[in-house]
């Protein structure tokens, strides 16, 4: 009886030992592989870039390095996903600040960057009315500003030059005709002086110059051709010495007593342009004088690399201040008033699929929210729908706890519900996030 004890005792002690055992190898590779459930390797430049082995950055070729996501109380993923937990130590070292989100009553003007171009309906040519060799040429260089009626080239043109004998001799027979009292020679002596007068007006002679001809009686070996249009001279096609053909264009004229500003309207703001509303136009060669224009033209297209829409202004000249390339700024008035829900524009996450912002929901915590954007104005961003007054957002450092959010939860983003079924590629890399793809265009 007191063996039988001795084995029953000694049978449980040994139990208990194997339970023991048993228990602290089980608890040793659940610790183990808890940990290896929070392990990831990124690379210290591009955080978008993450792995659950070490490695290099196929970005940048660094090695990554180990960073673990815990689970304590100073930095966590806590029980809602994409929320980030960050103590006050590194809010500091984050500069992350916050603001409550509250209603903004805005200027109904809005102020776009813009530059001044000629007006392009008020270009013109000055052309040689014949053939012909130029001889001389008194308009001699591009900028040169010219006024209607003055000389702008003599011309030696054969044709000319027959046709001015033709017109003597059909006027010293219509003077010859009169005397003869007959009244059929005179209306076909009329009638001949008539056709020659009229070809000297398609050739561009002018009256003026037609008269002298009639008083003088002599034959000029060249024409003078006079500008009939007023402004700067942008373009000299032709020099002394060229033949020219009739029709051939010798310069450009530009009037500039009335220009075009050109403006370019932000995506968002483009509900608010219309045509005819009023515009002031600044400039820093003249920054105590305003320009007033008019919206002229709306372009029916967007530029796809700014995302903006070029709106056309009619702007007078003004003393001839404003100069062809010069920047401005284009500040419309659109009578409008905006009072809405703004944020700062540092305060939006852009992720070229959604745009969003983080709100704080409890005292170390920050949940990204998705916002609509209605407009932009003075460093602000409208919001129409996603916020409500009373909020408080992250107005810095928005990104960096968006970066933060996508590397805990597996480098993908965390607010993109798209498929996401490929899982063979154990480095993600979110484009989104990073930081020097600008530099690699």
């Amino acid at each position: 009886m007191k063996n039988l004890k001795i084995i029953i005792i000694t049978t449980i002690v040994v139990l208990a030992a194997v339970f023991g055992v048993y228990k602290l190898f089980l608890e040793h590779n659940l610790k183990t592989m808890d940990t290896a459930k929070n392990v990831v390797y990124t690379c210290p430049m591009h955080p978008q870039v993450i792995s659950d082995h070490p490695g290099t950055c196929p970005i940048c070729g660094m090695d990554l390095i180990l960073k673990n996501v815990s689970h304590d109380d100073d930095n966590k993923i806590s029980g809602k996903v994409n929320e980030v937990v960050l103590s006050p130590s590194q809010q500091v070292l984050a500069n992350l600040q916050t603001q409550m989100v509250e209603e903004k009553n805005f200027s109904s003007d809005l102020e776009f960057n813009g530059y001044i171009k000629y007006n392009e309906s008020a270009m013109r040519h000055i052309s040689t009315p014949v053939s012909g060799n130029i001889l001389k040429q008194y308009i001699t260089f591009e900028g040169q500003y010219v006024r209607a009626g003055e000389k702008a080239f003599d011309i030696y043109s054969p044709e000319m030059l027959a046709t001015q004998k033709e017109y003597l001799l059909a006027l010293d027979n219509y003077q010859k005709s009169v005397s003869s009292n007959n009244q059929i020679i005179v209306e076909q002596a009329q009638n001949l002086l008539n056709s020659t007068i009229t070809r000297l007006n398609l050739l561009q002679l002018s009256p003026n110059q037609i008269k002298e001809l009639e008083q003088t009686k002599k034959v000029k070996n060249y024409i003078t051709v006079y500008t009939k249009y007023s402004g700067i001279i942008t373009k000299k096609y032709a020099h002394e010495g060229h033949w020219a053909q009739a029709g051939e264009d010798i310069y450009d004229v530009n009037d500039v007593s009335n220009l075009w500003a050109i403006a370019n309207v932000n995506e968002a703001d483009i509900s608010f342009i219309k045509k005819g509303q009023t515009v002031t136009i600044k400039s820093i060669a003249y920054p105590d004088e305003d320009f007033k224009g008019r919206v002229d033209f709306l372009n029916p297209s967007l530029k796809m690399e700014s995302r903006t829409l070029e709106v056309r202004i009619d702007v007078p000249n003004r003393g001839n201040k404003l100069l062809p390339d010069m920047y401005v700024k284009v500040v419309i008035q659109t009578g409008e008033r905006a009072n809405q829900i703004a944020v700062p524009v540092s305060a939006l996450v852009r992720t070229g699929k959604m745009d969003m912002v983080y709100i704080k929901t409890s005292e170390n915590t920050f949940a990204p929210k998705t916002v609509t954007i209605s407009g932009e104005r003075q460093g602000y961003y409208l919001i129409s729908t996603g916020l409500s007054v009373g909020e408080e957002i992250v107005s810095s450092a928005g990104f960096l706890l968006d970066s933060e959010s996508q590397i805990r939860m597996g480098g993908t983003s965390s607010h993109d519900h798209s498929d996401k079924s490929d899982k063979k590629n154990d480095l993600k890399i979110n484009e989104n996030q990073d930081a020097m793809k600008d530099m690699k265009k």
